[in-house]
């Protein structure tokens, strides 16, 4: 592993100070995407406090809002949007697919800011969307150049054991989808030492994943990651 991008934990919530002083220590190996109040009235300078500090986007926690999802997309976003567009930094997106819609006026307001969709747009089970509304929701925000999505290990959502062949056709679906030029690996780290362990997690997308080209897997596993969050390149 030669370098990664950190995403600020939500259980410290706004306190970035962790991951600005890995950032500080490791300059050559991380990126990192922060967490602000994005509705406070200071979320800009806190933004830029990030900013300064090497971050290079934020993360939207949709489930942090459930009694009033719309609030992602009110009028009095886009200025915080604006900034994010003018210092080239990027958005990633985490909840589940059925609050997608919630966040996506913005997103289309916005053709600059880039967004990542960590955990694959958060679709529910396919054994629990048999009609795949969930994972259309997810799906559909293809139509935005700009909207790239982190493959995770969904291995709780599979009936079947490591490499949990079942969900090779889910993964297939962001391929065509998206195009492997706008997919990225997500480790799901550390949550995944719990369950399907760092090493196959790595390998599931490395060596079992035969749809993709020796060259499209480079760019899953670094190459996009490191346009989106350039730092990554030093």
């Amino acid at each position: 592993m030669d370098a990664a991008v950190i995403v600020q934990p939500a259980h410290y919530l706004y306190d970035n100070r962790y991951v600005t002083d890995c950032l500080r220590r490791f300059p050559d190996r991380f990126a990192a995407v922060g967490l602000v109040d994005q509705q406070a009235p200071d979320a800009i300078d806190r933004l830029d406090e990030l900013l300064d500090a090497g971050f290079g986007g934020l993360r939207i926690h949709l489930a942090s809002r459930v009694d009033d999802p719309a609030q992602w997309a009110t009028p009095d976003q886009d200025a915080l949007w604006r900034r994010m567009a003018d210092a080239k930094a990027s958005f990633c997106v985490f909840g589940p697919s059925k609050h997608l819609p919630a966040v996506e006026p913005i997103i289309a307001r916005h053709p600059d800011v880039r967004i990542v969709l960590d955990h694959l747009g958060g679709p529910p089970a396919p054994a629990d969307d048999v009609e795949g509304h969930g994972l259309q929701l997810a799906l559909g925000l293809a139509q935005y150049p700009q909207v790239s999505v982190k493959l995770t290990p969904q291995g709780h959502k599979s009936s079947e054991p490591y490499p949990h062949s079942d969900l090779f056709d889910l993964y297939r679906k962001y391929y065509d989808a998206y195009g492997p030029e706008r997919l990225m690996w997500g480790t799901n780290y550390p949550g995944i030492l719990k369950s399907t362990g760092y090493g196959p997690s790595l390998e599931l997308f490395r060596d079992h994943l035969s749809f993709f080209s020796e060259a499209e897997r480079e760019r899953l596993l670094g190459g996009t990651a490191m346009e989106i969050w350039p730092s990554l390149a030093r």
